[in-house]
């Protein structure tokens, strides 16, 4: 990779984080107002540890989202004022839809992928494009406007596509082991040869 590609690249990988860090900031506060602090926090907190924003980029994703409206902040506390923060009804449905667009998209990408890598490597009985992960995903994203029956519906397909999953890894473990023995096998033989060669 040159320079240039090098630098696009960073480009193209800080655009992306600060459009995750607007989507975390908007996700976080869904669960109860929140100061600056207490949101680099649970942002760190909610993301694993994958978005990790700094002062420096949480309060610019901040102010850009109150412009427009997304959320709102206020002033609270006496002598040690901080500004506090609540998504707005707007910043609800704007979330909500960006996670559907996000998780349409990324299902889009990964059957794609998925097509691409199927002639190189096939995991027969397990449809890795039925998207079930994102669902997953976009059902704890998405709690509050899910009926208790779709998650009902959702879990139980969700246990039987694991019980599949689990499986399928179990053979491609021993296959893997299998494998690894005959090569082991292989390379101790070769080596017992060379060493009687030598003599």
């Amino acid at each position: 990779m040159d320079m240039d590609e090098d630098k696009i690249t960073r480009s193209m990988r800080e655009q992306l984080k600060r459009g995750y860090l607007k989507l975390a900031i908007l996700y976080t506060l869904l669960k109860g107002p929140a100061h600056g602090y207490e949101m680099l926090k649970r942002i760190k907190e909610n993301t694993l540890g994958l978005i990790s924003p700094t002062a420096g980029s949480l309060y610019p994703a901040l102010r850009d989202l109150e412009e427009k409206g997304f959320i709102e902040g206020e002033w609270c506390g006496g002598r040690r004022r901080m500004r506090v923060y609540r998504i707005t009804e707007r910043g609800k449905e704007t979330f909500k839809e960006v996670v559907k667009g996000h998780f349409s998209l990324a299902s889009a990408i990964r059957k794609w992928l998925l097509e691409q890598l199927a002639p190189i490597h096939s995991i027969e009985g397990l449809d890795l494009s039925s998207g079930i992960i994102p669902r997953a995903i976009k059902m704890l994203l998405l709690d509050g406007e899910v009926s208790e029956r779709d998650k009902i519906e959702f879990l139980k397909e969700f246990r039987e596509y694991l019980k599949k999953a689990s499986g399928i890894i179990s053979n491609l473990i021993a296959n893997v082991e299998s494998r690894l023995m005959e090569l082991e096998t292989k390379a101790a033989n070769k080596t017992t040869t060379q060493a009687a060669e030598g003599k």
